[in-house]
Order: structure tokens, then sequence, then C-alpha cells
């Protein structure tokens, strides 16, 4: 998740999420991600500070380094780093950023609620890059779908006025999902004029989209029927 700075800024913020308990039986953090928050530049040049320092980090822990996997597009695999809590620490008091202080508590307060050996800090519920990236991924497919639905709901109202004869309008076209009538029981023999209120007292109860075209069917069957006896 990120917040914004008093500067107005965007400012990236750790959480629970960005703690790795997989790598080499011990939480860690990754070097790129450490360097995002903290406000590098360039964030692969965390790497360069790493080698710098590898001497003492390897005698903070073991240096964790793996390949990156390479994109789709190819290109030469990157060694990275996975950071123990004492050697992100270290790394932020060499870091010399503005950010390197509330980084170093955020680092402290993250590993210790992961490890139990703290109290669990008081944080916001926070996402990842990651995870905002994935729900505009999610968002969009559930876009496209809906856009699809809706046109073709569009469309058939709109080829079923053509087949009766009316002008389109489409702005009084609607996607909507009128939810279906429940079904009718068989009808009792009551009296004609008792059905004719029920059928209008159904059709009233539909939505304002259904209604008009429900009166004029029931209209067109009236008349119609009124015909036959003729």
């Amino acid at each position: 998740m990120d917040t914004m700075g008093d500067n107005g800024q965007v400012m990236p913020t750790l959480s629970l999420a960005d703690i790795d308990t997989t790598k080499n039986g011990e939480p860690r953090i990754l070097d790129l991600r450490l360097a995002e928050v903290l406000g590098f530049a360039q964030v692969r040049d965390i790497r360069k500070l790493i080698e710098r320092h590898r001497e003492v980090l390897e005698r903070l822990g073991e240096v964790c380094a793996t390949v990156a996997q390479t994109s789709r597009k190819g290109g030469r695999p990157a060694t990275e780093f996975w950071l123990t809590k004492k050697q992100a620490v270290y790394l932020c008091t060499k870091a010399e950023t503005e950010r390197a202080i509330t980084v170093t508590i955020q680092i402290v307060e993250l590993f210790d609620a992961v490890t139990g050996s703290g109290a669990h800090p008081a944080l916001a519920p926070v996402l990842t890059r990651a995870d905002l990236d994935a729900i505009d991924r999610q968002a969009r497919r559930i876009g496209l779908e809906e856009e699809g639905r809706a046109r073709a709901a569009l469309t058939g109202q709109a080829l079923d006025r053509l087949r009766r004869g009316e002008r389109i309008d489409i702005d009084t076209l609607t996607a909507g999902r009128p939810s279906a009538p429940a079904a009718l029981p068989p009808p009792p023999s009551h009296a004609r004029e008792e059905r004719i209120d029920r059928a209008v007292a159904l059709l009233r109860a539909l939505p304002p989209e259904l209604r008009q075209e429900g009166f004029r069917l029931m209209h067109a069957i009236k008349s119609h029927s009124e015909a036959l006896k003729e």
C-alpha cells in the first residue's frame, strides 16, 4: 500500500505480506522491496550497497542470494537478495535516505510480529503494489464481462423493437436484469373481470422497462380475442 507524505509525494509502506517466511527457514524481505520503501531512485542500486557491505551482512547472518526469474522478454538473470531483520536494519542505516528511520521502525515491528517476539504492531491493513495490480486486472476483467452482457442485452432489446416495427430509442433501453416474476399457479375459475384485475396487478409489479410492453401485449391479446369472437 502507498501513503501520502508531508510533501504530497506517494510513499510506499511495508506490510506483513512483504515478509517471506519460506526463505532459509526464517523471515526475510526482498532487497528490491526494501529499496522501494526506502525511496531509492533506482531500486537495483541496493544490490550495489549490499555488495559493498557484504562482509558485515554475512556476520549478521547467511546472505541468501537467489536467481530471479526472467521476464517473458528474456534477458540476463539477476541475483536477488532476501534479507533478515538484522541485515535489513543495517542496510537502512547505510541507505542515507529520508525514509531510513521510518522504514527501520517498520522492519523491526513487522519482523517481531511475524516471529511473535513482540507485540503485533498497530498497523492498518495494507495492500502491496502487487495486490493492487492484481485487483486492477480483476476489475478490468469483470468490467469487460459486464460490458459484454450489457451489450448483448441492449442489442436483444433493440432487435425486439425492430421486429415489432417500433422506433429504436437507445436511451430508453436498459441492460438491467429484472428478476423474473414468480411462476403463477394454475388459474382458478374466477370471473373474467377478476382475471383481468390479477393480470393488471402483476403487470404493475414489473419493472418500468417491462411494464409498458406488458400492457401493450395485454391490449393486443384482448383485441385479438375480441376479433376472434366477432
